[in-house]
C-alpha cells in the first residue's frame, strides 16, 4: 500500500457535454544554441525580456526562435511574470525535446502550469503525415503521458503546448481529436510569421498563447473578447493570412488557433481545446485549469489529515462530527482560493453556497482499512459561445 498519503481521482463524464497555487507559471522548452552567458540543459527564471537577453538570449540566427517566443510572452504577459526557460540542443527531436520536459518539471518543485514547447531543429523537417509532421500522435501521447505521471504521482498538475508544426495548410489532410483522450496537451496552428519568409516559421506563437494564459485567471478562456485583442498585428496559417484561412474546419478538428471577429480590430484566439473528445469534461483548457486548481488546494488542505485521530463510531466508522469538520475544511479553502475570486461558479440564490462540495463517505469502516473516502466537486463556469437572438422593428404592438 505504501506510505500513508492523501489520493484523489479525477472523475469524468459529469458536465454532460457532446500556500497560493501557482495558477499560470509557464515555462519554454526550446530548440537552443548555447554561448558564453546561456547553457543547454539549465533552468533559468527570468521575469521580462531584458532578463532573458541579459542571459544571452538575443535575437539573431542562432536562438531567434526562442527569443521570439519570449518577447511575444511578455509583450501579452507583461514584464513581472514568472517564466522558466530549458534550452537543448538543436539536433534533439521534438519528442526528444518534451521527454526533456520532464527535468523542467523537477527543477520547478511544482510551480510550472504550462509547458510551451518551441521546436527549431538545427535541420528543418520536411516530411508531413496527415497534415503535421511525421508521428505527431505519439508526441501527444508521450507529452500527456509525462502529465498523467507528474499529476497524479507529484500532485503537480500541468499542460503542454505544442505547436502542429510542419502543418501542410489543408484542413483536409489533419485527422483530429475526435477519438483521442490527451486532455493535458494543446495544439496551435498558427504563427506572427509566414512560412517562407526569412525565417521560414514551420511551428506556432506558442509565446501569445502562453502570455495569454499566465495573465488569465484559471476560469478565463484565453479568446475572451472582453480582455482585448493580442498584441502582435499579425497571424498567419503558412503564408495566407488569418483572415483567409477556414478557421471554422481547424475548429472542428479541436486545434487552437486565431480568428477575428465583427466590428473588432486586431486578432483573438477563436477558443482553448485540449486535444481530446468533446464529451471529455476537461475538453477546454478553462476546465482543466479550475479543476487542477481545485485538485492542488484539496490536496494541500487534506494532507494536514494524514495519519490525525480518527473518532468512530461503534461500527468502526468515521464520526459524523469529524466528517463535517473535514468537509467544511476542503470547502472553506477552496471558497476562499477560487470561489471569492470568481473562479467557480456561486449560485446566488442559493444560501452559502460556494460552488464547491466535499461530501466524506460515512459508511466506510475505517477502523479495517483506515481509509476515509470522499467525493469533491467544483461548478466550472459556463461559456457563451454561441449567442442566438432575433431582430426586428418595434412598432409598439
Amino acid at each position: 500500500m505504501g506510505k500513508p498519503k492523501v489520493s484523489i481521482g479525477f472523475e469524468n463524464g459529469n458536465l454532460g457535454v457532446v500556500a497560493t497555487s501557482p495558477d499560470g507559471i509557464c515555462s519554454i522548452i526550446a530548440s537552443a544554441t548555447a554561448n558564453g552567458t546561456f547553457a543547454l540543459n539549465t533552468v533559468y527564471t527570468v521575469f521580462s525580456l531584458k532578463e532573458a537577453e541579459t542571459l544571452g538570449i538575443i535575437g539573431g540566427i542562432s536562438n531567434y526562435e526562442l527569443h521570439k517566443t519570449i518577447k511575444e510572452f511578455y509583450a501579452e504577459a507583461g514584464d513581472g511574470t514568472e517564466l522558466w526557460i530549458y534550452g537543448v540542443a538543436k539536433t534533439r527531436t521534438l519528442d526528444e525535446l518534451v521527454a526533456d520536459s520532464a527535468t523542467l518539471l523537477m527543477a520547478s518543485n511544482r510551480r510550472i502550469r504550462v509547458v510551451l514547447c518551441k521546436y527549431a531543429p538545427s535541420v528543418a523537417e520536411v516530411t508531413s503525415e496527415n497534415g503535421l509532421r511525421e508521428g505527431f500522435p505519439a508526441t501527444l501521447a508521450a507529452a500527456q503521458a509525462i502529465a498523467d505521471d507528474f499529476t497524479e504521482n507529484k500532485i503537480h498538475p500541468v499542460v503542454f503546448v505544442i505547436e502542429g508544426y510542419n502543418y501542410t495548410g489543408v484542413p483536409a489532410d489533419l485527422i483530429g481529436f475526435s477519438t483521442t483522450t490527451y486532455n493535458r496537451v494543446a495544439v496551435l496552428i498558427g504563427d506572427t510569421e509566414t512560412r517562407t519568409g526569412t525565417t521560414a516559421s514551420k511551428g506556432a506563437a506558442v509565446g501569445v498563447l502562453g502570455g495569454r494564459i499566465a495573465k488569465n485567471q484559471v476560469h478565463v478562456n484565453v479568446g475572451r473578447v472582453k480582455d482585448g485583442a493580442l498584441k502582435p498585428l499579425e497571424f498567419f496559417v503558412l503564408d495566407t493570412p488569418i483572415e483567409q484561412v477556414n478557421i471554422d474546419a481547424l475548429y472542428d478538428k479541436g486545434f487552437i488557433t486565431l480568428t477575428t471577429h465583427v466590428g473588432k480590430s486586431g486578432y483573438y484566439f477563436v477558443d482553448d481545446h485540449l486535444a481530446c473528445t468533446v464529451e471529455d469534461d476537461y475538453h477546454f483548457l478553462t476546465r482543466r485549469r479550475v479543476i487542477d486548481k481545485a485538485f492542488v488546494l484539496a490536496n494541500q488542505t487534506l494532507t494536514n489529515f494524514v495519519l490525525d485521530t480518527v473518532p468512530l463510531t461503534n461500527e468502526g466508522k468515521i464520526q459524523a462530527a469529524y466528517a463535517k469538520a473535514l468537509e467544511a475544511e476542503v470547502e472553506r479553502k477552496i471558497a476562499q482560493e477560487m470561489s471569492a475570486k470568481g473562479e467557480l461558479s456561486v449560485d446566488e440564490t442559493v444560501a452559502n453556497d460556494t460552488g464547491a462540495e466535499c461530501v466524506i463517505d460515512v459508511t466506510n469502516n475505517i477502523a479495517q482499512d483506515s481509509t476515509i473516502k470522499g467525493r469533491i466537486r467544483v461548478r466550472p463556469h459556463g461559456y457563451g459561445r454561441f449567442l442566438e437572438f432575433t431582430i426586428g422593428f418595434n412598432t409598439g404592438q
